[in-house]
């Protein structure tokens, strides 16, 4: 019954993992699924309180097999936690994308919704000549974005559309993650050469 137990574990935290991902057959679609969100979200500490009942009876039972199914769903999901929320995770997902992002890059401006390597892009804009900037989306459907572009740079650094509007952080190779600052949209740039070289102590800064 324990190894039925922590088998069921470890599927159900690999289950919740791949249905949070950009890789599900529903993921490109633009129908909402804000309930999938809300269900997932709270599935998480379903499954923590399941792995410390796991390990409570483990503990109990003093057995070393007891322990490998706990412990394999923590690895499991502490590696979807890096994968996901870290800055090592998403350069890894942006080397492993590079590809597929590049063909991204060269769709025609406001291409729909569509997956690229380990990223959903919710539209393809090019703001600054030459540069495409592929909105970010997540797998929940329309209105899901995340207010970050991935940014194809044609020079050192991307060009900035707007003072102040982004910052940017350099990710791997020509591929800047942009990310939109509170201000954006609530007015009109004020520099005249939008889309000029960052000047010194601009928003451009190094990834963590």
């Amino acid at each position: 019954m324990h190894a039925i137990r922590g088998a069921a574990l470890v599927a159900a935290v690999v289950g919740w993992w791949w249905a949070s991902s950009v890789f599900t057959p529903w993921a490109e679609s633009a129908d909402a699924r804000l309930w999938l969100y809300d269900t997932l979200f709270y599935a998480r500490f379903v499954l923590f309180a399941w792995g410390l009942a796991e390990v409570g009876l483990a503990c109990m039972q003093r057995r070393a097999r007891a322990f490998v199914a706990p412990a394999c769903a923590a690895a499991l999901a502490l590696f979807a936690w890096t994968y996901e929320h870290t800055g090592p995770g998403f350069r890894f997902k942006v080397r492993a994308s590079e590809a597929a992002l590049a063909r991204s890059a060269a769709m025609p401006y406001d291409t729909p919704r569509h997956r690229a390597g380990h990223f959903m892009v919710d539209t393809v804009r090019m703001p600054c000549d030459g540069e495409a900037w592929l909105w970010l989306g997540r797998p929940f459907g329309g209105g899901t974005g995340t207010s970050q572009a991935l940014v194809q740079a044609k020079g050192r650094a991307p060009l900035p559309p707007g003072e102040d509007a982004y910052s940017f952080a350099h990710v791997a190779g020509r591929w800047w993650l942009a990310t939109m600052q509170p201000i954006a949209g609530t007015r009109p740039p004020s520099r005249p050469d939008a889309c000029a070289p960052s000047p010194a102590g601009s928003s451009t800064r190094p990834a963590r």
